[in-house]
């Protein structure tokens, strides 16, 4: 929840959309089913996201965040 927090505010009020952004998408990677990306996949695409697939996707987000944080 506190990476979509930091990334909303990093796009809203900083204006860096290029860490902004992956923190969001690291943060709704991780989420639970009930707001997570990860759901909404299975539902309307029929595709099943493992823990594994998520989990390393969110670690390349935040990798890339941290790169790109002035």
């Amino acid at each position: 929840m506190y990476l979509g927090i930091q990334g909303l505010y990093l796009m809203i009020v900083d204006r860096n959309f290029i860490s902004g952004i992956p923190l969001f998408i690291a943060a709704l990677l991780i989420a639970p089913p009930p707001i997570g990306i990860a759901r909404m996949m299975k539902e309307q695409f029929n595709i099943d996201l493992s823990i594994t697939v998520r989990v390393i996707t969110a670690i390349m987000m935040l990798f890339i965040a941290w790169l790109s944080l002035p």
